[in-house]
């Protein structure tokens, strides 16, 4: 398969991702990018709640319970509009054409050049579309994504059932996986190429636009900014790079790409940002829409959007009481506002403590703290050297802050997630590192990868000031270049001036932190004989293993060795679908006990209560250059009660057990 021919699911993914959300949008009188913006948010929250309530009422999953609740969602909408008409106005003058169809071509520049950049770095590090991640994680996603196929229930609250076949089943969040399993099911390609699609419709498109919404809520619509927040967002090698190699972490990365939309949403809610017409109640259902959506992506990045919310809370604080009036009432106002912020703040706290995976340390620091802050400045994380347009733009924006002419949430913004990185980087394991960033596991990965989410607004704007002052500098010289001041009329001269420089940024910076996580990431995604989840022999065996083994048959192996992608790939279900958890017993008792299959009979029984006549021999790597093996897995060869029905290479075998 080539990326040409995978067009149609990207098609579809996009379609799934914006166009439930954005109908939702527009019928509540959202309009222009306003709209846009919160149009994946919104899908992805439609997605991920309709899955968790579709098993609930008994319906199976698929895409008309995410499209009939948009639907009815939307018929509210129109008749609350006609019903309310003055509640539900929106007077977003930047979605209205300024004497010309500019504004429109601007917006599609600014998505076209970062859609551009990105899907270049994407597709050049995936190689294929049908290549999967050699990684620990990636085996429990793509298996869960089948595991939702099979069983009808996209649910968070028992994805977990993955494991124990539907018995007790754990949460997960499982936002990701759902829309993946959408994409399995609308467009008909194989669970790999539809994780790449979404992959690439969630980094080339989701991020740049979420970036770009964030952006425009401080500097407004005018052409600059937009360009400008589109084409750096597509410098950073920490995202989307480095959330889809290492880990791989495409829960986290879905969460991440939404995360500055929801920033978005609470600076329009708390009237901090710009609100382009939208109506504060209505950006702060927005928020609670998308934050549910965020959650249900993954947790930690909901427990971000509380935090990050923090100076913009403080900054509404302090406007509001700039503008009440002198007096009594006006006090128990204020001091009432305070007091929500003081209860918001302990239950900030309280969801802190709880929300972890637990007290253990998990990662470790990884470097000193001067070595912490300098690859914040410079954008360049774990071994991918600086980004040098950020570095620049990052000192541009310091000179910006001690001129005062910075937005202060923004800074503030920008501060904690620097200073998180700084405290899981380089800050000694011990109970406060453990309180602070044990959300994120204490990975630097993960907050190396949040970074961008605030850096990129920083970096906006200070590019936004040099362009105008170069502007200006040249227009007082010589007056035509006049032209190319950028103000809400500016014509095509400024629009076409900053689109070219925004096309430079963003080229230059890709050779930085960008290229090396590309190079860095194709070492997970090409399949090699030394691949550690799926060589290619293993892999061409798994594709035809659905017609060699009976629907309903499951599937002893190893899974360490990549045997567990049987499940992902073919639909045969493994015995030990994910290298992690616990194995049950009965399992683990054939497992160790299979050679003994002609002189115990017990080894038969449970073979028979557990329909899995075949066994799967992947004689490569294991995940993590483990070294684990089961006794009754290790003769398979020379086993009389096991006959060998198909093979790829030396190292892939397929058996069918005829002793029982």
């Amino acid at each position: 398969m080539s990326w040409w021919q995978l067009t149609p699911a990207l098609a579809c993914t996009a379609a799934i991702v914006f166009l439930p959300g954005y109908l939702v949008l527009r019928s509540w009188a959202v309009t222009g990018l306003v709209a846009v913006g919160m149009a994946a948010p919104f899908s992805v929250s439609l997605i991920a709640i309709t899955a968790v309530l579709g098993p609930l009422v008994g319906l199976r999953w698929n895409v008309l319970v995410v499209v009939v609740p948009a639907l009815a969602l939307a018929a509210v909408g129109l008749v609350l509009r006609k019903l309310t008409p003055t509640t539900l106005a929106v007077r977003d003058h930047a979605a209205r054409p300024v004497r010309s169809r500019w504004p429109l071509l601007v917006h599609l520049g600014a998505l076209l050049i970062p859609a551009l950049l990105l899907t270049r770095g994407l597709t050049r590090m995936i190689g294929a579309p049908e290549n999967i991640s050699q990684t620990y994680d990636n085996v429990f996603h793509l298996n869960a994504i089948r595991y939702i196929l099979e069983s009808g229930s996209g649910s968070s609250l028992t994805m977990g059932g993955m494991y124990s076949n539907g018995a007790s089943p754990a949460s997960y969040p499982a936002a990701w996986h759902d829309l993946v399993s959408l994409v399995v099911q609308v467009a008909g390609v194989s669970i790999p190429a539809a994780v790449n699609a979404v992959t690439l419709v969630v980094g080339a498109l989701v991020w740049p636009i979420s970036c770009i919404f964030l952006t425009t809520r401080v500097t407004g619509t005018r052409p600059v900014p937009l360009l400008f927040a589109g084409a750096l967002s597509s410098v950073f090698g920490a995202f989307p790079y480095l959330m889809v190699d290492f880990g791989v972490l495409y829960p986290f990365f879905l969460s991440l790409a939404l995360l500055p939309a929801g920033i978005a949403l609470i600076a329009m809610a708390t009237g901090v940002g710009i609100r382009g017409g939208t109506p504060r109640w209505l950006a702060a259902l927005g928020l609670a829409i998308a934050a549910a959506g965020i959650a249900l992506a993954h947790p930690s990045t909901l427990m971000a959007l509380l935090v990050f919310a923090v100076p913009i809370l403080v900054v509404a604080l302090v406007r509001y009481r700039r503008i009440l009036a002198v007096g009594r009432a006006a006090a128990l106002r204020y001091w009432s506002v305070v007091v929500l912020m003081l209860g918001y703040l302990l239950f900030g706290v309280v969801l802190w403590d709880r929300l972890r995976p637990g007290d253990k340390t998990w990662w470790p620091p990884i470097e000193t703290m001067p070595q912490a802050i300098g690859k914040i400045l410079s954008a360049g994380f774990s071994a991918q050297g600086p980004t040098w347009v950020v570095l620049l733009l990052t000192l541009v924006a310091a000179g910006l802050v001690m001129r005062r002419q910075l937005s202060w949430w923004v800074l503030g913004t920008y501060l904690i997630a620097a200073s998180l990185y700084v405290i899981v980087a380089a800050m000694p394991s011990g109970p406060l590192r453990n309180f602070v960033t044990g959300v994120w596991y204490n990975d630097s990965f993960r907050l190396a990868g949040q970074l961008p989410v605030i850096t990129v607004v920083l970096s906006a704007i200070a590019a936004v000031w040099l362009f105008t002052r170069t502007v200006d500098l040249l227009a007082a010289r010589r007056p035509a270049f006049e032209r190319l001041r950028s103000t809400p009329t500016a014509g095509p001269a400024a629009a076409v001036a900053a689109f070219v420089v925004a096309a430079v940024i963003g080229v230059v910076g890709q050779y930085s932190s960008v290229n090396y996580a590309v190079g860095r990431g194709q070492a997970s995604y090409t399949p090699t004989e030394e691949s550690p989840v799926l060589s290619p022999d293993e892999r061409d065996l798994l594709d035809r293993l659905d017609e060699e083994i009976p629907e309903g048959d499951s599937v002893i192996g190893n899974p360490w060795t990549g045997t567990a992608l049987a499940y992902a790939v073919a639909g045969r279900r493994m015995l030990t679908p994910h290298v992690g958890g616990t194995i049950p017993p009965e399992i683990l008792d054939v497992m160790d006990n299979l050679d003994e299959i002609g002189t115990d009979p017990e080894v038969c029984a449970t073979i028979r209560e557990l329909r899995s006549y075949y066994v799967l021999d992947f004689d490569g790597p294991q995940v993590h250059n483990r070294d684990i093996h089961f006794d009754g897995l290790d003769s398979l060869g020379t086993n009389p009660g096991l006959t060998e029905i198909d093979h790829e290479g030396s190292g892939a075998r397929l058996f069918r057990i005829t002793a029982c």
